[in-house]
């Protein structure tokens, strides 16, 4: 009988949404929530798991995701180097079960990508000017200027920890996150910003 997908552990989800204003990049945690029914004590050994149809994105985020969990003192190891992954991408839970056993997790995290949009952002120059033919002369610099273009990304997550033994949710957050022209940069501030909440909670803790 054919098992269906990994749905005990919920989804790791990190919102993004991503505005792109001028100010370059940014993120904050919008929803954050501590499992009621979780009464363990820090987990310090994570089984990380990213949800995505892109192979290249999984990879680079459970590395990124993995390294700064280790900088802090947690023991973490990515799904690329715990499971084999399948054609299809989407993982059996007696297969996560058989890695969090051989690698000895207390704790499993879970990356759902929800949505991504990228858009071109057109930017002009120009400086203001007091007086109505100082605007009108700088407004008429603008629309001859060509200006320069560049690239927003949105992004949207959800991130989910749950305890190995019990299956319970120990935290759940959503994130919004937005950059320019840095994909990485969005990745990088995500996953410090769940670890920093991690952290704060005392949810996670030195091995």
């Amino acid at each position: 009988m054919k098992e269906g997908p990994v749905k005990w552990f919920g989804y790791v989800s990190f919102f993004a949404l991503l505005f792109f204003s001028c100010s370059g990049t940014g993120t904050e945690l919008t929803q954050k929530q501590v499992g009621d029914a979780y009464k363990g004590k820090p987990v310090s050994d994570i089984l990380v798991i990213a949800i995505t149809g892109n192979e290249h994105n999984r990879r680079s985020f459970e590395k990124k995701f993995v390294a700064r969990l280790k900088s802090v003192g947690v023991d973490a190891i990515s799904s690329e180097e715990a499971i084999p992954m399948p054609a299809d991408l989407e993982l059996k839970k007696e297969t996560i079960l058989t890695a969090v056993n051989q690698y000895e997790n207390d704790a499993v995290i879970i990356t759902h990508l929800i949505g991504k949009e990228e858009k071109d952002v057109y930017t002009r120059g120009g400086s203001g000017h007091r007086g109505f033919y100082g605007f009108y002369s700088s407004r008429h610099g603008i629309a001859r200027d060509p200006g320069y273009a560049s690239t927003s990304t949105t992004v949207r997550l959800e991130t989910n920890l749950y305890d190995v033994k019990t299956e319970q949710l120990i935290w759940s957050g959503k994130s919004d996150s937005w950059s320019r022209d840095s994909k990485d940069q969005i990745i990088n501030d995500v996953i410090k910003a769940v670890i920093n909440d991690l952290q704060n909670n005392k949810l996670i803790a030195p091995k």
